[in-house]
């Protein structure tokens, strides 16, 4: 079925599915049906690892994430874009490591995402619209930007807010 529906490919460069699929997961004496995003991890012995990313009712914004305890405008944040709209330190509790990082909600789990700042990856122009040094700025730093004459792969222009998602 993934490789029918053109997933595969993505599942073996490292990326989640791009949509969910129906999951059973059989103990023996009971039976768990859900969807849920798949993707393969590197497991410990460097081999992969499947990992399904359950669809949850709505993302767990009341509990710490990686110790980074949301502010009531973090969950507002969250809620209503999708985005924290700023970068906060993560601790990694198997190495300890404090990682800079953005932090979004997965449109199709709901689940809390996070992504290093350092693997953010701001271009010089989005959909022919060149960005000044402040705006490349503000999108590293996980903000959002409204961005005016766009053009669209139709050759249309418009404007909208752009921002960074995890």
């Amino acid at each position: 079925r993934l490789e029918k529906d053109g997933t595969m490919e993505m599942l073996l460069k490292g990326y989640k599915t791009n949509k969910v699929y129906p999951v059973a997961i059989n103990f023996g004496t009971a039976v768990i049906r859900s969807e849920a995003r798949l993707g393969l991890q590197a497991g410990e012995d460097g081999k992969p690892v499947f990992v399904m990313y359950g669809v949850r009712h709505e993302p767990n914004l009341h509990t710490p994430f990686f110790g980074h305890e949301f502010t009531k405008e973090d969950r507002e944040n969250l809620l209503k874009t999708g985005n924290m709209g700023r970068v906060v330190d993560l601790t990694y509790p198997k190495t300890g490591e404090v990682v800079p990082s953005i932090i979004s909600i997965d449109k199709l789990t709901n689940e809390v995402i996070a992504l290093r700042q350092d693997w953010i990856k701001v271009p010089d122009e989005i959909n022919k619209v060149k960005l000044t040094d402040q705006q490349k700025i503000d999108l590293y730093e996980g903000k959002q930007i409204y961005l005016e004459n766009m053009v669209s792969q139709k050759g249309k222009t418009f404007s909208s807010d752009v921002q960074y998602n995890a």
